[in-house]
């Protein structure tokens, strides 16, 4: 007869290797592939709807941090940023994102974005979302007229040191351009209370200022909210605010293209236009929605500024960059 009971020390030596089968199981355990973005950028109704079996978390992002380093060595899948923070970005570390399909449905804004880059890094870039920088003025029914014709009413005197502008120079300096004065760039910034769109509605709510220079995205929501607030796109057009994906170098997972086009879709679709954000997607794939929207809303995203006139920051080259630094500099009021 065999003796099948175990001694103290066997329990022991059994117990110890199953635990050490268990560590090994948990190391060959698949990481759930990661889209990675500063807070704010994509609607929290997109990020819901990231199909399985991805996931996202949210960047730490503070003055002086190396935004792709910090992602790329942490190995994530997938980055979503905003145009402004592809000035430094390292291309050579990201691959094509390679969906012929999700380009061929881009809209012409979307492609000309894209083409300004070249081929060599527009490949590596998809932009899900766009959203035009508006002018959200609180108590500004006589400035209306006005700022639905042109950018200029950015100079009304009534304004003087009423006026919150974008923190980016460049933006300020694309506003100037739309503007027929001579002096237009020193003439905007002695109008500027303050350099701060993060923080464009508080300036508002709190009356320290009289209109701000938004994405429509950041302020959209808000004109429902608060009936002194209201929203105008100027007809000589409006820069648009772009988020892009970017797919690092050593991602072998496959791109989440069903859910970029769940967000070309009902319902998800009405949800980011609420959001004040757009998919860039072909004109008739958006008329379907926007006709579900509030009427107030209506008159926004069918204003004929917002594509038609709208326009894109492109990259600079070295030489551009200087040239526009000492523009700025020159500008001081």
């Amino acid at each position: 007869m065999i003796d099948l009971t175990l001694g103290r020390r066997d329990f022991i030596r059994l117990g110890i290797l199953g635990g050490v089968f268990s560590l090994a199981g948990c190391s060959f355990t698949k990481p759930r592939p990661t889209l990675s973005l500063p807070r704010g950028i994509l609607p929290i109704e997109a990020l819901q709807a990231l199909t399985k079996p991805w996931s996202f978390e949210f960047l730490d992002v503070h003055p002086g941090i190396n935004l792709y380093q910090s992602q790329l060595q942490k190995k994530v899948d997938l980055i979503a940023i905003g145009d402004g923070w592809l000035k430094d970005c390292p291309f050579e570390s990201f691959q094509a994102i390679g969906e012929k399909e999700l380009y061929e449905n881009l809209n012409g804004q979307a492609i000309n974005f894209l083409n300004s880059f070249g081929s060599d890094f527009s490949e590596k870039l998809y932009p899900v979302l766009v959203s035009p920088w508006v002018l959200i003025f609180r108590g500004g029914e006589s400035f209306l007229p006005k700022a639905r014709e042109s950018w200029e009413v950015l100079l009304d005197s009534r304004l003087r040191k009423k006026v919150i502008l974008p923190t980016s120079p460049r933006l300020v300096m694309a506003l100037a351009k739309r503007m027929r004065h001579n002096d237009s760039l020193r003439l905007l910034r002695s109008q500027a209370r303050s350099y701060d769109d993060k923080n464009g509605l508080n300036w508002l709510l709190s009356g320290k200022a009289k209109v701000a220079v938004l994405p429509l995205q950041s302020c959209l929501n808000a004109i429902r909210q608060d009936p002194r607030l209201s929203i105008a796109l100027p007809r000589d057009g409006c820069p648009l605010n772009w988020t892009l994906l970017l797919r690092p170098n050593f991602s072998v997972e496959l791109f989440p293209s069903s859910w970029i086009k769940q967000t070309w879709e009902l319902p998800l679709l009405v949800k980011l236009l609420v959001r004040g954000v757009i998919p860039p997607v072909l004109d008739s794939e958006l008329i379907k929605a926007i006709d579900l929207l509030p009427d107030d809303y209506k008159l926004i995203y069918k204003s004929e500024s917002l594509w038609e006139r709208s326009w894109s920051l492109p990259p600079l080259t070295l030489l551009e960059e200087k040239s526009l630094e000492q523009q700025w500099l020159d500008s001081s009021p």
